[in-house]
Order: structure tokens, then C-alpha cells, then sequence
């Protein structure tokens, strides 16, 4: 009776969090992701080079995301724009119950579990979208779960890791956090043998089982189609300053933010609770957590990194902590006063939390809907199919996998998400043209461009109406659509 108890409590938390991550269709590199998986499906041909767009077209493009972009095509297809929203979903309950799964293994109790799961899930509410970021999620739970369960007694798992490497490695780029996470790993425990520690001294034969893990792990990591640039790529990427300084997601966070207030409160609550413990700290820990702050105050992207490496931390903190920390409530012998306390906290930290956390305090934000958002141009793009307006393209950044989804291969784009193929002189060029630098006329000539995609309240659009060079094609509260007077 307890288990069933406790099992539907489970299941209703992690249904709870699941729906949390039910929104509609609003990601920008959704669709280029979808049009490549097409591309492949019905080309039957790997593409190497970019066959969408009008200024890089036939540039390299190391294609990382291969397979999970077969993975979204093939959730189109079998369930159309409702499967777009529910398989971040599905990942995301698949992530959670991972971690329950770990916490429950390092002996925290079922209540503080699901506590800690559902602050996990308000904390990277908003990051679940159909990206391949979203495997990156799971397979960095399964990587950390792994290493923390090596210990005497408990089953050696290590040898999955090369080849959850291998299957990373074909699905996203951020495969090199498995290896990156082993390597710290190993080297903090070389750091505890060496100096010693209050707690356990790893043994040699367990650093020699990282070690040897970690290089199956880097071979497994070559075995994709672009080989050793694949292991490069995100090393390129985070060297692209100019794409960084343009791209939102890779700006810090905004302090302000009560999601980020949320993830303070969590550090500042696992600071507190590590100098109250009599034990000291594993530099295992300390060292994965020093790395995955520094990654979250660089990007708000990695966000949802550092809140799966904290939590299999904080949880077991939290519920040692647990008896001078509990509510009377929570600790009243009454079996079903506490089996139900338990399972009323867990369940209300959801709704609480995202209350809290909306700018506007409105809780019809986080009801369930599936759809595209309303914020993609679908009557200018209808209008572009319809009409047929002749002219080189150019583009918003944000729509460019939009228009490549919709009107590929009719007409190529100027930009889109993957920053990489275009490059930095391809981007410098975007910018100068759609921040209106000095000489944005001018590359706009000298690019060729003799129609105009872009959002209709930019500065771009307000400049083109007023000039005696273009005429408004498609205008509504999106987009507007400009030609060149006179184009034949």
C-alpha cells in the first residue's frame, strides 16, 4: 500500500514538471532542423556543404545534430506539430525520473526528492524546447549519475560511457561534456589522493578506470561523419566572439530574472548547507560545480547544465539537513499525516514556484498548449508563396530556419541559426545591414539583395518605407516585405 502510495506521488510530480514543458512551437532553429532531417529523408544524401542558403551556399557545414534531426523529422511525421511539443516533454519526465532515480540512490528520501525535482523543473522551465540540447540533458544526467554511483560496492557502469559517447556524438555537439565531465572527475580525485582528504582515498585501480574510461570515451567521440572536427566544432563555436555578442541565448544571465533568483537561492542553500555538514566536501563536486558556473555566467543556455549537476548535490545535503529543517507537519509520526504532508509539499512547489517566477505573476502561462506560437510570420511567408516576388533574399536572423522550412528551395536565405557555416564576415555583413551601420546601403547593393524579410517594427523596415528605392510588398504586425522599385 506505502509503495503504491508512493509511486503515484512520483509519477504525478514528474507528470507535473512534464506538463511544465508543454508550450507551444516558439524556437527559432526548429525548423532548419526539420527541413534538414526532410532533406535527408528524401535526398537519401548526408549533406556536407549548406544546400539553403543564398550567401553561403556550398560552405562547410559540420552538421553535428545529424541524427536528432532524423529523430524530430520522424516525430513530424508520425504525430505533425503536436509531437514538435510533446517530445521535449517526454525528455524532459525521462530527465527528471533520471535524477529522482540518483537522488533516491544516494539515500534521500522520497519527499525531499521530489521537492528537489520539481524545483529542478521551475528552475529550467523554458529551456525545453525541440533542439538537440534536449539529448545533451539527458545524456549529462546519465553521465553524472554514473560517475557518482562508482564507488566500492555499487555495480561498475562505467563501461556504458563510451558508448552513451558514441550515440551523443551523433545527435549534438555538446558531447564533449561527457568526456569534459570525466576529466574533471579524474583529475579531482588525483587531487584527493595526492593531498588526502578526511573522506576516502580513491584507489588506483578506480583512477585507472577513469583513465581508461575517459580514452574509450574520445575514441567513441571520433566515431561520426566529420571525425576529429566534430570533437573541435564546439571549441570553434565558443571562439566565434562576434556570434556570441549577437546571439541571446549566449548572453549572461539576467540577474533579475526570479528564474535566476531561483538558481541563486539554490547555490546560496547548498553554500549554507556544506558548512553545516561534518563532511567535508568531495572535490569531485567542487569541481564540477566551478565549472558549470562559470558555463551559466557566460550563457543563459547552460542554465540547465548547471541544475542537473547541482541537484544530485544539493539533494542529499538538503536531506541530511532534514530533521532541524522539517516542518512539524512533515515530521509527525502519523504515517498518512506524513505520507500525505510529504506528497501536498512536493506537489505544491510547482505552482507556487511558477507564480512566483512569472514576470506577471499570471499562472495561465504555464497551462498546456500545443501549436506554433503566434510570433512566426505565417502571412508573409503565405503572401512570398503566393505572389512569387522576385530578388536575391534577405533576411531577420531569427526566421531564417523559418523561411528555410517553408520556402526552400524556392528562395535561399541570407542567414539563419547556424552561425557556423556563415562565419564571421557573413555576420559582420547581417549586422551592418540590419543594425543600419554606415555603410549598410552599401553592402546591401553589393550583396545583390532585391528583397527584404524582415520584422515590421525593425529600424531596417522603418528606413526602407521612407526610401525611394523599395516599395512595400506584404506588410501586417510581424513581418514586412519589401522590393526593389523598378525589379523586373
Amino acid at each position: 500500500m506505502r509503495s503504491r502510495a508512493g509511486a503515484a506521488v512520483t509519477m504525478a510530480v514528474l507528470a507535473g514538471a512534464g506538463l511544465l514543458m508543454v508550450t507551444p512551437v516558439e524556437d527559432l532553429d526548429v525548423w532548419w532542423l526539420l527541413r534538414t532531417g526532410q532533406y535527408m529523408v528524401e535526398t537519401r544524401a548526408f549533406p556536407t556543404t549548406d544546400p539553403f542558403s543564398g550567401t553561403a551556399q556550398g560552405a562547410e557545414w559540420i552538421n553535428h545534430a545529424w541524427g536528432f534531426e532524423l529523430l524530430l523529422y520522424g516525430v513530424y511525421r508520425l504525430a505533425g506539430t503536436a509531437g514538435l511539443v510533446l517530445l521535449p516533454a517526454l525528455i524532459a519526465v525521462g530527465t527528471f525520473a533520471l535524477l529522482y532515480r540518483f537522488l533516491r540512490r544516494e539515500g534521500v528520501g522520497r519527499g525531499w526528492a521530489l521537492v528537489m525535482i520539481a524545483l529542478a523543473a521551475m528552475a529550467t522551465r523554458g529551456f525545453w524546447s525541440p533542439r538537440p540540447q534536449l539529448v545533451t540533458y539527458l545524456f549529462l544526467v546519465l553521465f553524472w549519475g554514473i560517475l557518482r554511483e562508482d564507488r566500492p560496492g555499487r555495480p561498475d557502469r562505467l563501461a556504458w560511457l563510451p558508448l552513451l559517447t558514441f550515440v551523443w556524438a551523433n545527435l549534438h555537439g555538446g558531447f564533449i561534456l561527457g568526456p569534459a565531465l570525466i576529466g574533471l572527475t579524474l583529475a579531482a580525485e588525483l587531487l584527493e589522493r595526492a593531498f588526502g582528504t578526511q573522506g576516502p582515498v580513491p584507489e588506483g585501480r578506480r583512477l585507472g578506470r577513469l583513465a581508461l574510461t575517459l580514452a574509450g570515451c574520445g575514441l567513441a567521440a571520433l566515431a561520426n561523419p566529420f571525425h576529429y572536427r566534430a570533437v573541435l566544432f564546439p571549441f570553434q563555436v565558443l571562439g566565434d566572439r562576434l556570434a556570441r555578442s549577437f546571439i541571446t541565448e549566449w548572453a549572461s544571465p539576467p540577474f533579475r530574472h526570479p528564474q535566476v533568483l531561483l538558481l541563486e537561492g539554490l547555490l546560496f542553500l547548498l553554500l549554507v548547507l556544506l558548512l553545516r555538514s561534518p563532511r567535508p566536501a568531495r572535490w569531485r563536486d567542487l569541481a564540477a560545480l566551478v565549472v558549470f558556473i562559470h558555463l551559466t555566467l557566460q550563457a543563459i543556455r547552460n542554465i540547465p547544465l548547471l541544475v542537473i549537476v547541482l541537484t544530485p548535490i544539493l539533494g542529499p545535503l538538503l536531506a541530511e539537513s532534514a530533521p532541524g529543517w522539517v516542518p512539524v507537519l512533515l515530521a509527525a509520526r502519523a504515517w498518512a499525516r506524513r505520507r500525505l504532508a510529504v506528497a501536498v509539499a512536493a506537489a505544491a512547489v510547482v505552482p507556487v514556484v511558477a507564480w512566483w517566477s512569472l514576470p506577471l505573476g499570471s499562472l495561465g502561462e504555464f497551462v498546456p498548449r500545443l501549436g506554433v506560437a503566434p510570433t512566426f510570420p505565417s502571412g508573409a511567408v503565405e503572401f512570398v508563396k503566393r505572389e512569387r516576388p522576385p530578388g536575391h533574399l534577405f533576411n531577420d536572423y531569427g526566421w531564417g530556419g523559418y523561411l528555410i522550412w517553408h520556402l526552400y528551395p524556392d528562395y535561399r536565405v541570407s542567414i539563419d541559426g547556424r552561425v557556423a557555416v556563415y562565419g564571421p564576415r557573413r555576420l559582420a555583413e547581417h549586422v551592418e545591414i540590419d543594425g543600419l551601420h554606415p555603410r549598410w546601403r552599401q553592402t546591401l547593393d553589393r550583396l545583390g539583395f532585391g528583397l527584404v524579410f524582415i520584422r515590421a517594427r525593425s529600424p531596417l523596415a522603418v528606413v526602407l518605407r521612407a526610401s525611394p528605392d523599395w516599395e512595400v510588398l506584404y506588410e501586417d504586425r510581424i513581418a514586412a516585405v519589401f522590393g526593389r522599385r523598378g525589379r523586373p
